[in-house]
Formats: structure tokens, sequence, C-alpha cells
């Protein structure tokens, strides 16, 4: 990134060096904190945070720095920065050639910042005014300088249409209702950005149904999720929006050069050192943005800031940590509603008598306003009603007088599904305030949200595609945030059967060369061994004790199928996975509630465990689970939970999921999943629907092995190609069909290793 004059004054560069009163940058900065002058370090900056300076070490002094010739620096690039303008120029092209047929409207998400500066700018070259809308979405977070940016904007590009989106929650409601977003609670995203983009285009459009083409300044360098996206992305925000990234492949230095060279760096944050703007408080912000955020801007910031303080003091941090806890990111770690003065679960579920009964100790919404999203409501008198769901008529009964809760029944009909809706419903009437965000994924206009924050269903028009229940996670952003940890609604029994020691490469080779004589040899400690037959039971390699004086039990077909390729093949450990999938209930848990491309420490999966288990307890767990990542393929060659070194005694965890699976492996995965769940014939989206559902009996691969589940659809047809016997696919128009062999055994998938 350029380095402009006023950060050198602001770190006091102007004691050691020598440079002129000029806009234009000075030096170089690499990986935010370097300095960099003809290729040289000659400076470094460390530490900071949102209560401290970052400091600065010199290493070259009594220099003389001379503006940089902005002419120059784009001759010297010309070749490269032409060929990628011209790309990002025709991608816009061709996508709007494609799109445009379809009668989507086209927009450019414009923040104020470089990176949808330099956005559009190319959009205004590849397009004319009339052909797309300019939404700024203003989250009520910016800092002065981007709202200054918006209006340079503005007359920069006169003639084209600029909008503003705007949430009808200010940061302090929303800020109050959900509490201070984290780092895996980044529900501010939705609420203040992409949400009120696409309502606002509708209200542009006057069509409710209207599907957006967005064009965003997404770029796959700045993280390790964006670096997995594809150029254009549907239905990924939400069912109406399909998001096109037109810079996806450039870097900083790429960006900056064509900013540099256009006069379009008209966001005056980065002159003083913010590497990025976006908003005043951000959980993914760096503690260098926060330290220049917070002295540049500091009665911007102030009152978010002080709302961080009010969660780290209910937190119970001593007053003397506090600013260490924040400048260390201890809030950003936020998983739950603990500590927030509205947090809490609302619900109480028990199933008894064939029916299933919700206890709310607080209701947002009338059950009744809500319960059409499932099906008609025939009749209703006196607190007792039917409705036909799924073809089928169930009874409820809605108690109002000692404290509010709905029954639902007969309870012994219901599929899991059902389930799981009944669930979502149950959380929506409890926590729902009204943020709009349900309200976007409904495909005909019948979810619809008042101005007092009701939910109201247009039953006319109502499919009931659940939508609405299925695109959030536990069916509602603030029930997501503000219910406390219980373990992800599993049942967590036994989940720290291990002692600790993880399922080693080293374990697998011993016990593949020697089978169950391993146990006998001493090799290593008994409770290692221990651990070890507990692993290879879960994985299914080790058959259960049999009860007539032999100890350890004895090797299982799937032993006999898979030993011979040694304990360093992928498929090995993508088999031993799938299996500890269903049998290892640290492993499906694990499965079930990490996201993809997340980053974890230990801690962090210790709090989200919930508070049912002793702190031991859940520690030992983690224990296994990291020492599992750490010394097998799993962690680093299928990539469940790459470890990242953070001292000599510490490590973090990346599930970046495995990118290049092998076709056996996933065609296993299924039929363990067919094994398990009776379906043989079966749609993407019934899986999808069963995805992350503590209650269905099966693990499909995409969340086993943390596959993209815009790639499994190509995935599966490629295994269809090559292996036809044993499965086959029909996507055609809206048809997703998936057919397995039934005759077929998982056992008898692995036989195509051989081939």
């Amino acid at each position: 990134r350029p380095v402009f004059k006023e950060e050198l004054d602001y770190f006091g560069f102007d004691r050691h060096w020598k440079y002129p009163e000029t806009d234009a940058p000075l030096l170089w900065a690499e990986g935010i904190r370097r300095y960099i002058l003809n290729g040289e370090c000659v400076a470094k900056a460390s530490e900071g945070g949102f209560y401290s300076k970052a400091k600065i070490e010199i290493y070259k002094e009594d220099l003389t720095l001379e503006p940089i010739d902005i002419e120059d620096l784009w001759n010297e690039n010309k070749s490269i920065m032409l060929g990628l303008e011209k790309t990002s120029i025709d991608f816009i092209r061709r996508v709007y050639r494609e799109y445009s047929e379809k009668g989507m409207a086209f927009v450019v998400a414009f923040s104020g910042g470089k990176d949808s500066l330099a956005l559009l700018d190319l959009a205004a070259k590849a397009l004319s005014p009339e052909q797309f809308s300019v939404v700024f979405s203003n989250t009520g977070m910016e800092l002065s300088t981007t709202i200054q940016s918006v209006e340079r904007a503005k007359k920069r590009w006169p003639s084209l249409k600029f909008y503003e989106a705007k949430s009808h929650l200010s940061p302090d409601e929303s800020w109050d209702e959900f509490g201070p977003p984290g780092r895996r609670m980044r529900w501010c995203c939705s609420v203040h950005k992409s949400v009120p983009t696409i309502l606002l285009m509708r209200e542009i459009t006057g069509n409710y149904n209207i599907k957006a083409v967005v064009f965003d300044g997404v770029r796959a360098e700045e993280s390790a999720r964006r670096a997995k996206y594809e150029e254009v992305s549907e239905g990924v925000k939400n069912i109406n929006q399909i998001n096109c990234h037109p810079i996806l492949k450039w870097n900083e230095a790429e960006l900056y050069v064509y900013l540099l060279h256009y006069n379009i760096l008209l966001n005056d944050a980065y002159k003083t050192g913010c590497n990025r703007v976006g908003c005043t408080i951000c959980p993914l912000s760096s503690g260098w943005k926060d330290s220049l955020t917070n002295h540049f801007y500091h009665e911007e910031i102030a009152n978010l800031l002080h709302k961080v303080e009010e969660y780290t003091e209910n937190a119970g941090i001593r007053p003397n940590q506090r600013k260490s806890y924040i400048e260390k990111n201890g809030w950003r770690t936020r998983m739950g509603g603990n500590f927030l003065k509205n947090g809490g679960n609302r619900l109480i579920e028990t199933i008894e008598n064939d029916k299933i009964k919700f206890a709310f100790s607080i209701h947002k919404q009338d059950w009744l306003d809500v319960a059409p999203i499932l099906g008609p409501i025939v009749e209703f008198k006196d607190g007792k009603g039917s409705q036909i769901i799924g073809g089928r008529i169930y009874h409820f009964s809605i108690d109002t007088e000692k404290a509010y809760s709905v029954s639902y029944f007969p309870y012994k009909f219901m599929d899991r599904y059902l389930i799981s809706h009944l669930r979502g419903l149950a959380r929506k009437t409890a926590y729902c305030i009204g943020c709009k965000a349900c309200s976007v994924q409904c495909p005909t206009g019948a979810f619809y949200i008042d101005n007092f924050g009701k939910i109201h269903i247009r039953t006319e028009k109502c499919v009931h595609c659940l939508n609405c229940i299925n695109a959030i996670e536990k069916s509602c952003f603030v029930a997501k945030s503000l219910t406390t940890a219980e373990g992800g609604n599993m049942i967590l029994k036994g989940m720290d059967r291990y002692k600790t020691f993880g399922l080693r490469r080293q374990f697998i080779e011993h016990f593949f060369e020697y089978k169950t004589d391993c146990f006998t040899m001493g090799q290593f400690g008994v409770k290692q061994y221990d651990s070890l037959k507990t692993w290879l039971r879960e994985s299914n390699l080790l058959s259960a004790k049999t009860g007539k004086g032999d100890k350890s039990g004895t090797v299982t077909p799937l032993f006999e199928k898979i030993h011979h390729l040694g304990a360093g093949h992928p498929i090995v450990w993508a088999v031993i996975w799938t299996n500890l999938a269903y049998n290892s209930t640290i492993c499906k848990w694990y499965i079930m509630n990490s996201a993809i491309c997340e980053i974890y420490n230990k801690a962090e999966l210790v709090f989200m465990l919930g508070d049912e288990y002793s702190n031991n307890t859940k520690d030992n767990a983690v224990t296994a689970l990291f020492e599992t990542f750490r010394h097998s393929p799993i962690g680093s060659v299928l990539k469940q939970g790459i470890p990242i070194q953070t001292d000599s005694k510490s490590f973090k965890i990346n599930r970046k999921g495995w990118e290049n699976p092998d076709p056996i492996a996933i065609l296993y995965a299924l039929y363990i999943w067919a094994e398990n769940t009776g379906r043989y014939t079966f749609t993407l989206s019934q899986m999808a629907e069963a995805r992350n559902n503590p209650d269905t009996k099966g693990v499909d691969p995409v969340s086993i092995f943390g596959l993209n589940p815009d790639n499994f659809k190509n995935i599966l047809q490629e295994i269809a190609i090559q292996f036809d016997k044993y499965l086959r696919v029909t996507f055609v128009a809206d048809l997703d069909n998936v057919t397995l062999t039934p005759e077929v055994s998982s056992l008898d998938v692995l036989d195509l290793i051989k081939g």
C-alpha cells in the first residue's frame, strides 16, 4: 500500500527522515507494517490497538524521501495493468449480456473504499449509466472520510445513478438487540448491507421478485474464505442475488497502481495509514486499523467502542485487564448470548404424550402470525387449531394463561425435517425483532415485516418453500446471536473418552502392521492403547468386544479392505474421518458446528461446546481433536484442521476443507449416508436441508469434508461419469436427482481402489 505524509507525521518519522509537503505517496508498506523504499525494508511497525499506538522501529536513519512518480509507476506496470483492466471490463460486459436477457437488475455495490472505487471506475467504462445503479450501503457506522468519498464519487461520475441503502435499525438499536458482532457472529453485514440493498432494489424497480446481479469489490487476496470464491456466485447472500467479482484476482499493489494512475483514491483514511476503511468498529479489523481510527476518528468510534467496553465489563473481566482483553480480541470471539443483557435461551422444548411442546420465557412474535410458513391453518378456536403440513393434518394448541406455550401433535408422524422446521418457527417466535433478513429470502413476497417489526405471511402467496426458516442458521440471526451455547443441540455424552490422546498416523501404522497383536507390544503407554482402541472402534476398523475373553475385539471387514494401502494414503483417512463423523461424538460435533475457512483456537471450541459439561471434560475432548489434526493427515491433507503454530506451546487450526477430494472417498461417504438414512434416491436440496440438523441420521459429504456446496453438483457429475454403475445423477432445469445403487454397499465401493 502507498504511504503518505499524514501517516509518517503521526508516527514521528519527521524526526528521522526528510520529506516534502505533498499529496503524493512517499514510499510503500508491505504487509501493512513494513515500510519499503527501493525494495529495502527501512522501518517496521509492531503492536497497536484501540488504546495503544503502534511502535516504530527505524532501520535507516536520515533518509530523504521524494514523491513517487505516478506516471513512471504506471508506465513500468502498464502492460500488466491494461491487461487486468481489459479483463475486468470484458467480464462485466459478458455478465451483463448474459443476465440482462433474464430481466435482472444490475447494481454496483459501493462502499467508498479502495476496492469499490476501482470497481465503480471499471463498471463506468464497461456499461452505460442507464444499465446499472450504484448503491452505497450506509451502515450508519461509516467513517466521515467514507461519506466524503461517496460525495466525491458522485461528482466524479455525475451521470451515474447513486442510491443509498440503509437499515431501518440504527447501529445503536441493532447492537443493543444482537450484541456486539463477532468473527463468527457477523449479523451486521446482512442486517446493514446486503438486506437493505435488496429491499432498495425492490423499491426502485417496483418489482418484489426482482433478482439483482451485484458487482462487488471482493478480492481473493483478502482472506482464505474469499480465495475460494468463484467469479460468479448465485444465491450465496440470498436467493434473489447473484454476486459477481470483477476484481477477484487483482492484488493490492495492482489495485493501488490503478487508483493512483486514474486519481481516484478518494478516501482520505488511506492517507492516515488505514489499510481498510469499512465500519468504525469491526470484528474483522486489525489492531493496526483500530489504533489509527481511535486516534484520527476518536469521536466517531466512541459510542460503539463503549458498547464493546460494556460487554467486556459484563463478561467479568477485571478493570485493569479490560483494555488488554479488548486489544487481544477477546470480544471478537463472542459466539453466544453469554454476558449480554438480553442474551440467553428463551425456549424449553419437551416431548411427551405424543406431543412436542415449546414453552417461551419471552416471545417477540405471535405464533399464529408466523405458523402459516409451514402450511395453511384450517381452523383455530379457543386456543386450539389444525394445520395442514406436508399433506398431513396436525393439531396444535396455544396456551397464553400461565406462560406462552405451543404444542403440536401427533408427534409420532413427524419426521426430522418437520421437527426441525417447528424448532425454527419457535426460534422466530422467541427472538425475531424484524431485522428483515428473512424477508429477502422469500421468492414470492409472501413473507412481510411491517414497520413495527411484526411478521406477516401473505397466505395467498406463500408456497411453503421454507427459505425463510432454512436460509439462516438457527432460523433467525437474533436467535443465533443471543442463545447461549448448548453444544449445538447435540448429545455430547462420551466426547472425552480418548484421555486427550488424538488419533495419530503412527498409531494407525502400528495397528496396520500388527493388527490386534499391537495392543500387547508395549510400544505405547497403556492409556494410549486404550485411547487407540476407542478411535479404532469409532473408525469401524476394530470390532466391539466379543465378551468371550477377547478384550480388544477383532479387525473388521473395513480394515481388510483398506489396510494394504498403508497409513499414509488419503483415502484411508477419508474413510476413517467419514466413520468418525457418525461414531465419534466430538468429531461429529466439530463437523456440524465449525465453519469452513474459519480459524479456531482451543479455548473457542471449548466455549462452543456449551455449559452442560465440565471444563475438564470439554478440554480433554478438544485436546484429543487438536492432537488428531496435528498428528494425522486429517488435519493437513484432508484440511479439516490445518495446524497453525502460534507459539512454542500452542497452535490454532484452520478448517479449510478438502479442496480436491478423491471421488472414491466421496462415493464411500455417499453410501454410508444412504445406509444410515435409508435414502438411495434423493435430491441435493433434501441433502442440504438435512445439513447441520442435529436430528439427522446421516452426515453428508459436504459437511464431512467441508466441501464447497456450489461445487458439489460438479463433483457428483464427475463421479457419475467415472462410476456410472454406482451413481446416477439428473441435473436438468430444476431437477437434481441423485440415485445410488441399493445392491451396492459402502464396502463394495472400496473395491474400486484396486482399479
